[in-house]
């Protein structure tokens, strides 16, 4: 009988090359059953006609969107109306060219006809006279028909290639990866830039989703019950409202809300196991300077029923209620550092707040101070902001300019005259003269310190008179109010 010894480091070195194997064994095997456990081969060719690329091009910008040209996706909600939809980061809040390319080749212009100045959707209407085959939209379901595991399929403009194909599984029904207090899907889909605005279907062949950010490896979509029930509104003229009180949230395990922010321990047998994975409370994670939340609640905060209802993890009831709750108050019952209280809320309507004027004067681009604004600043004063200015204009010398040219200015007074809002600085505007030497107080959030800081320029009108332009709600356009560049001077 013969033995053989072998060195223990060996015998540790196999034992790991065969977990590693029996790892990359499991891994390819859930792959290649994440592509091949549903046939989607006929799906496919009959989803494609209902998907667009979608080319914008913008010279005015808004906030912080980007001039140039972008390429994305979107897809066919409402054939008989033409309307299209696709992310809030598409469509831009600025005035823009927008070119819908087909499946087969042809292409007409659209316009915005609403983006949600909170979830990242929004709408294009088209003429469908102008298209030269039947539109055909897509059929849509809610996001709670999905279970873990479940597969996906996303068509979308992935990396500027056309009707790019991918697919996945749903990795967790319910993060808040979106701004304010949206609701995500997380899912395993593979992505980059082209692919926003994508539709994601289930196997039903029902869009339950629009795709709206993610990584290489991960991707979030936007439940399509939001796009669905601002639809139904435009589909039906009523107006729609999106309520407002000025809180970012986020969502925290159970246990870490109990230890570390002294939620009761008996709240963890009311709120129960979660439907859609760990179970978790809303916490506020920021407040918006200049909003209804600002006088009455705290970060950390936990918000645990909203009019009684316990809201548990429910990001997109939250939503709902708020919604609902427009001109009225809700009460929120709340925990903070352990102690019970109740909190009512006046709601307001961030519709109201959206971009409606802005005013184009000495190569600048000017407009009131919207809720991002000061979301993204936390800015809580008053002024109104310098989004752009063309290189080598007046403007353009009285603060850093971002690489895509954007400024982030805030103006607070023109030769003493106090600038609270878009009509202040219209105001003083026209008693400036072509050539006038004049004195600015500033705010440059490009700055580390952007404190209030004086500048002096001269204004060069010759080729950028006063100009004022209002959105036409008919129109779906941008149009100009007629005011004359008056000067003092004269």
């Amino acid at each position: 009988m013969c033995f053989s010894y072998e060195p223990r480091k060996f015998r540790r070195g196999r034992e790991i090359l065969v977990v590693i194997s029996v790892i990359f064994w499991l891994v390819t095997t859930f792959n290649s059953e994440s592509l091949a456990a549903h046939n989607w081969t006929e799906q496919i060719a009959a989803f494609k006609p209902m998907v667009v690329n979608v080319e914008t091009s913008s010279e005015v910008v808004f906030e912080a969107e980007s001039k140039g040209t972008n390429f994305a996706t979107g897809f066919i909600v409402d054939a008989a109306r033409g309307i299209i939809a696709t992310n809030r980061h598409v469509t831009g809040s600025s005035p823009s060219y927008v070119k819908i390319n087909f499946f087969d080749g042809s292409f007409t212009e659209a316009e915005i006809l609403y983006y949600d100045p909170t979830h990242d959707f929004g709408f294009y209407r088209i003429d469908s006279e102008e298209v030269q085959f039947e539109l055909q939209a897509v059929k849509t379901n809610s996001w709670r028909s999905l279970a873990l595991g479940d597969e996906l399929l996303l068509i979308g403009n992935n990396e500027k290639e056309e009707y790019s194909i991918k697919f996945g599984r749903v990795a967790n029904l319910n993060v808040n990866k979106g701004d304010r207090h949206s609701s995500y899907i997380h899912a395993t889909f593979d992505r980059t830039g082209g692919a926003s605005g994508s539709p994601v279907w289930n196997t039903k062949g029902e869009v339950i989703a629009i795709h709206a950010r993610g990584t290489d490896t991960s991707s979030f979509e936007l439940p399509m019950d939001y796009l669905t029930d601002a639809l139904t509104k435009i589909q039906n003229q009523i107006p729609i409202q999106r309520g407002e009180i000025g809180v970012d949230l986020e969502l925290i395990s159970i246990g870490e809300a109990i230890k570390h922010f002294r939620l009761p321990e008996s709240s963890r047998e009311e709120i129960g196991p979660s439907e859609t994975g760990t179970p978790k409370v809303i916490q506020i994670e920021s407040i918006i300077p200049r909003t209804t939340g600002e006088m009455h609640l705290r970060a950390s905060d936990i918000v645990y029923r909203i009019n009684g209802k316990l809201i548990r993890d429910e990001l997109y009831t939250f939503d709902a209620i708020l919604n609902e709750s427009v001109g009225r108050s809700v009460m929120l019952d709340i925990y903070r550092n352990g102690a019970a209280m109740s909190v009512e809320m006046p709601v307001e309507d961030l519709e109201l707040k959206k971009i409606r004027r802005f005013v184009r004067f000495a190569g600048s681009i000017v407009h009131d101070i919207t809720p991002s604004l000061r979301r993204m600043l936390y800015f809580e004063a008053d002024g109104v902001y310098l989004t752009h200015a063309v290189a080598g204009s007046s403007f353009s010398r009285i603060g850093l300019r971002e690489r895509n040219g954007n400024s982030k200015v805030v103006i607070l007074e023109i030769n003493g005259r106090p600038i609270r809002v878009l009509d202040d600085f219209i105001d003083a505007c026209k008693e400036i003269s072509d050539g006038q030497h004049t004195y600015m107080v500033i705010r440059d959030f490009n700055l580390f310190d952007s404190s209030p800081t004086p500048k002096s320029v001269t204004v060069n009108l010759k080729f950028g008179p006063l100009q004022v332009f209002l959105w036409n709600e008919q129109m779906l356009d941008w149009e100009e109010a007629g005011i004359e560049n008056e000067t003092a001077a004269q």
